[in-house]
């Protein structure tokens, strides 16, 4: 049976360079007018796991494109290539990598925009800052303790948050990646997560937690499991506002 091919979305002018780099790392890419509007109204519709924008695209700039990407509610949010002119220096492009984007020079080669792609997709895209900073609220609220394992939950519903099919494979897909972020092996990252959720649904506010949860939770176990937890924190970073 053919390998699935990953998606990917084009929406510049050096189309050829950047689909061959593309192909070369089992993308199929489909073309998008290089329009703010048209790319992201396409991009929620077939949500990709890659963008290709250029940084100048008529109705919307790039790094303001990253932006409004990361406020779409989609279950995979993609990494984002911004591809500039040559030398030119981008409002907020410093800010560019904290959203899982990245600029180059929109004139580069195939090899070279492969390589830049690589770099990119190495890292998960991370939660931008506002919803960082509401996880944490979250967290405080349930009872989550200062503890390893909140930290790893931290970067398992960061992770769930940006490609919602990793919690179909939680100890093949999300587990792993989380430990790895947390500099501890996955059944340990795995435990630490079940055991600060132990902790807060002993000590933690009832009412705050009802709230979060609702009814959702098995009377019998009192309490979510790990891949709930992840779940449920990630859809209300995913879908609030």
């Amino acid at each position: 049976m053919e390998q699935t091919r990953r998606r990917a979305l084009t929406a510049c002018r050096n189309t050829g360079a950047v689909e061959r780099a593309l192909a070369a790392l089992g993308f199929e890419a489909e073309r998008c007018p290089a329009d703010g509007p048209a790319a992201l109204k396409r991009l929620a519709e077939i949500q990709p796991e890659l963008a290709a924008l250029d940084a100048i695209l008529p109705g919307l700039d790039g790094p303001g494109c990253v932006r409004q990407v990361r406020s779409l509610k989609l279950d995979t949010q993609p990494a984002v290539l911004i591809l500039k002119l040559r030398g030119l220096r981008l409002p907020g492009e410093a800010g560019l990598a904290p959203l899982g984007a990245m600029a180059v020079d929109a004139a580069s080669d195939a090899e070279s925009l492969r390589g830049a792609l690589e770099k990119l997709l190495a890292r998960p895209v991370p939660l931008p800052p506002e919803k960082s900073a509401r996880l944490e609220a979250l967290m405080d609220a349930l009872g989550i303790p200062e503890h390893p394992g909140r930290g790893c939950l931290r970067h398992a519903v960061a992770l769930a948050w940006a490609d919602r099919r990793r919690l179909n494979a939680l100890r093949a897909a999300l587990y792993p990646r989380a430990a790895d972020l947390a500099g501890m092996a996955p059944a340990q990252c795995e435990r630490a997560i079940r055991h600060v959720i132990d902790l807060a649904f002993k000590s933690g506010e009832i009412d705050a937690q009802h709230k979060i949860f609702g009814d959702t939770i098995d009377a019998r176990r009192g309490k979510p499991t790990s891949g709930e937890m992840i779940a449920q924190l990630a859809d209300i970073l995913r879908w609030e506002g």
